[in-house]
C-alpha cells in the first residue's frame, strides 16, 4: 500500500521485487507456499471478501459524495449511521479522504492556501536534527520509510519540520512522527500536516497538543485517569498493580502518544484511527482497557511477573 491523495486514488509505485509484505506495506516473514495458501476454499473466501468490500466502498461513496461534498449534510441528516459504519472499519480506499473529513483538517487546508508550502521552503526549525535522527525509528518495516532519503522519509521530515515551525510552542517530539507517519500512508504531505494541525489544535476533538508540551502534561492527566479507571472497571487487576507497584506509565505511555499506531499491529491500529477521529480520545481508554480485562489471567500470574521483573531489571 503507498499513499493515498483522493477517494478515487489506487495503490500507486512499485513494491520492491522479493520483499514480502501485508496488503498495507508492512514487511513481512516468508511461510513458505504452503497448500493452504493456493486452496480453492481461500480463492473463495478472498473473493467473497472483495465482493463485501465493494459493496461497503458504494455505501461509502453515496454518503459522502464526489470528493467529500455531501459528507457534512449525510453527517447532520444520519449521525447514527455514520457512527456505526465508522465503526465498522473506513474502506482503505477511502480512508485518506474521510479521516480528512470527519478530523476537520478539510476544512483548515481550504483556508489556509500556500501555508505549508511556506512552512517547509522558507522557514527554518530549532528541531531539524532531531526530527532527521528520528525518521529510520518511524515504521521501520514499513516499505515507505524505509529507504533512507526516500520520498517516505522526506515527506515524513517536511511534516514534522513544517509542524515545529507552525507550533514552536510544541515544537517535534518523538512520538509525533508515528501519528505523522500513518497519516503519510494516506495522504498527501499538505494534507497529513493540516490533519495534524486539527488533531493537536483541536478542530473537533479536544486538542491533543499537551501530550508533547514539556513534562508531557496531558500524558500525566490521561495515565492517572487510566489507572483510577483499572481500579474501578478491573478491580482485581487494579489491585495486582498496586500491591507490584505497576503503574500505567510503564506499559501505557505510547498508547496515548501514539494512540496505538507504534505497537499495534497495522490492520488494528487502522481501526482504532477510524474511530479516534470519529469519537475522540475516549477510544484509547476503551481499547486499553479491553486490553488489561483480555489479558487480566495473564497479567496477574506469577510467571508473568517474574518475567516482567526480568525485564525491568536487565
Amino acid at each position: 500500500m503507498s499513499r493515498k491523495r483522493s477517494e478515487n486514488e489506487n495503490d500507486s509505485g512499485p513494491v520492491t521485487p522479493h520483499v514480502p509484505v501485508d496488503r498495507f506495506g508492512v514487511l513481512k516473514q516468508e511461510h513458505g507456499n504452503s497448500p493452504e495458501r493456493f486452496s480453492s476454499k481461500s480463492r473463495l473466501a478472498s473473493s467473497t471478501d472483495h465482493d463485501r468490500e465493494e459493496r461497503k466502498v458504494r455505501k461509502w461513496r453515496k454518503m459522502i459524495g464526489v470528493g467529500g461534498s455531501d459528507w457534512k449534510h449525510y453527517v447532520r441528516r444520519k449521525p447514527n449511521v455514520v457512527k456505526r459504519r465508522i465503526r465498522k472499519g473506513i474502506p482503505d480506499r477511502l480512508r485518506g479522504l474521510v479521516w480528512q473529513l470527519i478530523s476537520g483538517s478539510r476544512d483548515l487546508l481550504l483556508m489556509n492556501p500556500g501555508v505549508y508550502e511556506q512552512l517547509v521552503i522558507y522557514e527554518t526549525s530549532a528541531s531539524e536534527l532531531d526530527i532527521i535522527r528520528d525518521i529510520s525509528r518511524t515504521f521501520p518495516s514499513h516499505v515507505f520509510f524505509q529507504k533512507r532519503h526516500g520520498p517516505g522519509q522526506r515527506s515524513l521530515y517536511n511534516v514534522l519540520k513544517a509542524y515545529s515551525v507552525y507550533d514552536r510552542d510544541v515544537g517535534y517530539v518523538q512520538g509525533m512522527g508515528f501519528i505523522a507517519g500513518l497519516l503519510l500512508l494516506y495522504m498527501s504531505e499538505e494534507d497529513a500536516f493540516w490533519l495534524l494541525v486539527a488533531l493537536l489544535k483541536g478542530a473537533v476533538h479536544a486538542p491533543m497538543e499537551g501530550l508533547y508540551h514539556a513534562g508531557l502534561p496531558l500524558v500525566q492527566q490521561y495515565l492517572f485517569q487510566l489507572e483510577n479507571l483499572v481500579r474501578e472497571v478491573i478491580p482485581k487487576l487494579g489491585e495486582h498493580f498496586t500491591e507490584e507497584m505497576i503503574n500505567p506509565s510503564m506499559y501505557a505511555s505510547q498508547w496515548f502518544i501514539t494512540v496505538f499506531s507504534y505497537s499495534f499491529p497495522f490492520p488494528l491500529a487502522l481501526r482504532i484511527w477510524d474511530v479516534f477521529l470519529s469519537e475522540g480520545v475516549k477510544i484509547v481508554f476503551k481499547v486499553g482497557l479491553a486490553l488489561l480485562n483480555y489479558c487480566q489471567e495473564e497479567l496477574v500470574s506469577e510467571v508473568f511477573l517474574k518475567s516482567y521483573k526480568f525485564i525491568l531489571l536487565s
